[in-house]
């Protein structure tokens, strides 16, 4: 599961590197997110890991699909070297990750989030019901921009 983590985060690097597209950009940036949080819950620190699902994905992309409604193209693509490109360096990447690491998975795991689970009030205190409200409200916003962009997929936002 730990291999499959650092290969989602380097095909995140890639795919943010090598894209042309601001949408296959905020796809790499969320898959990066999502991997690092869950592989932040592994190393035991569930907090962290929900404060950048919430923080860097419930924030910044709202930010993200509003700027690529604005700005998009109506059929984004890859050419055929940036694609080639983003495969080798994956390649380049995975193949001595691959070959040479030993880990025990056996320290890791998800017990951390028993224990966290249950100390989630004592942390916020009195803020735990405002924290899980401004996840629900940047859920809302996220869900907002998404059908602004559908309602207006004939062409961009700027045509307005």
């Amino acid at each position: 599961m730990l291999y499959m983590l650092f290969l989602l985060v380097l095909g995140g690097v890639l795919l943010l590197v090598f894209s042309s597209s601001p949408f296959f950009g905020v796809f790499g940036i969320l898959v990066q997110a999502l991997s690092f949080s869950i592989l932040l819950c592994l190393y035991g620190s569930p907090f962290f890991g929900l404060l950048v699902i919430l923080i860097y994905i419930g924030g910044m992309m709202v930010v993200f699909l509003f700027s690529t409604i604005l700005s998009a193209e109506r059929y984004p693509s890859i050419g055929v070297w940036e694609a080639f490109l983003f495969w080798f360096g994956l390649g380049v990447l995975i193949c001595p990750l691959v070959c040479s690491w030993k880990v025990s998975l056996e320290s890791m795991g998800f017990l951390a989030l028993e224990l966290e689970a249950g100390s989630f009030g004592e942390i916020f205190g009195s803020l735990s019901v405002f924290t899980c409200l401004v996840a629900v409200v940047l859920l809302v916003a996220l869900m907002v921009v998404l059908t602004f962009g559908f309602e207006h997929s004939r062409g961009s936002l700027r045509k307005l």
